[in-house]
């Protein structure tokens, strides 16, 4: 007749099992840092694009002209309607996100046809990547993509 082993795991079996997790998770969560940083950053692209197509609506639905102003000391974008002394809306960036001008000035104004002049701003996260908000001079058109080297 054979001997019966217990169930179960030995300690030497647990403490191996439980260097490999440690390493596994060494592994992994870097990787999982840098991809909660990459949705942040394309969150708050979302939320100026979308400030941005809100202020040339109101552009057009109020047949008036619309200005929309970056606020480096208050890290915020402020929407004013031509002759308002207040902001129509104002959005103020999540911390850790830079909002720079590649092009066109920190101030933008569509027309009530909803035109502008060319505006680039760029977003960059801590991790280092950006992302481009361009608005189109002849149609007023909104787009968030990645920067490409020029």
């Amino acid at each position: 007749m054979r001997a019966l082993r217990p169930a179960g795991l030995t300690l030497i079996e647990l403490i191996v099992v439980l260097a490999i997790a440690a390493v596994a998770a060494a592994l992994v969560l870097p990787m999982v840092g840098r991809g909660t940083q990459t949705v942040r950053l394309r969150t708050e692209a979302g939320r100026v694009a979308a400030l941005l197509r809100e202020a040339r609506q109101h552009a057009v639905t109020q047949r008036r002209a619309t200005r929309v102003t970056l606020d480096r000391a208050r890290h915020a974008i402020a929407v004013t309607a031509s002759g308002a002394d207040r902001p129509v809306r104002e959005l103020t960036l999540a911390p850790g996100i830079r909002l720079d001008v590649a092009r066109g000035g920190e101030t933008l104004t569509f027309s009530p046809r909803g035109t502008s002049r060319e505006t680039r701003w760029q977003l960059e996260g801590p991790g280092g990547r950006r992302l481009l908000i361009t608005v189109e001079p002849v149609t007023g058109r909104v787009a968030v993509a990645r920067e490409t080297a020029s």
